[in-house]
């Protein structure tokens, strides 16, 4: 059943198909994507799919980072911009002031700026400071998403390719979801032209 009142998040171009938070095109093309592994796309077929899980797990996990990190560094800035937008509450008995200069460090440290040693440094006072209890690393919770901007690859193993499902599993809240779509759209937008595009391809080639 089509929305007409609420045009596709992903593509901006047609409208929304309930249960999905997408529009037939988009739900498509992450079929091509998804329908191998039958379980997970049983579960799409089911419940639908949101508009920011096409963005996290089917277009922006999917690009590869580079041996300089070129590709964090762009996840680290869309990170440094939504914790400047999210509530912050989400991050208890810190300042703003504390939390924006740790997210300012966090890109310093990834473009070279600050050394390993600063970074570390920085990453266990501010873990004190939110009271992060690093036996409960398997919890996400919106602390994580904060510390693991200052966090080396090594420490992420297979959650460095899977970056974007991971941090937004830390910060879910519905009342979120127009700020991640907006997010998304500022720091990526060839990254979802291309993908898009790529759709409009594959469904020119089917008709």
């Amino acid at each position: 059943m089509e929305n007409v009142d609420k045009i596709c998040p992903i593509c901006r171009k047609h409208s929304i198909t309930l249960p999905n938070g997408v529009c037939p095109v988009c739900y498509d093309k992450v079929k091509t994507q998804a329908d191998w592994n039958t379980t997970e796309w049983g579960k799409i077929e089911n419940h639908g799919i949101d508009a920011i899980i096409v963005l996290a797990k089917y277009i922006l996990d999917e690009i590869e980072d580079d041996d300089q990190h070129q590709w964090h560094q762009r996840r680290i800035c869309f990170m440094q911009d939504m914790v400047e937008h999210l509530d912050k509450q989400y991050f208890p008995n810190a300042t703003i002031q504390q939390i924006n200069d740790f997210a300012h460090s966090a890109v310093d440290f990834w473009k070279g700026k600050i050394t390993s040693q600063e970074a570390t440094e920085q990453l266990q006072s501010m873990r004190k400071v939110l009271q992060k209890d690093i036996m409960k690393l398997s919890d996400w919770e919106p602390k994580d998403f904060l510390l693991w901007m200052m966090m080396p690859k090594d420490d992420f193993d297979w959650m460095w390719d899977q970056w974007f499902e991971c941090i937004h599993a830390c910060i879910p809240d519905k009342c979120n979801d127009e700020l991640w779509i907006r997010m998304f759209h500022k720091h990526f937008p060839n990254e979802i032209k291309a993908w898009v595009d790529n759709n409009n391809n594959d469904a020119t080639n089917k008709a």
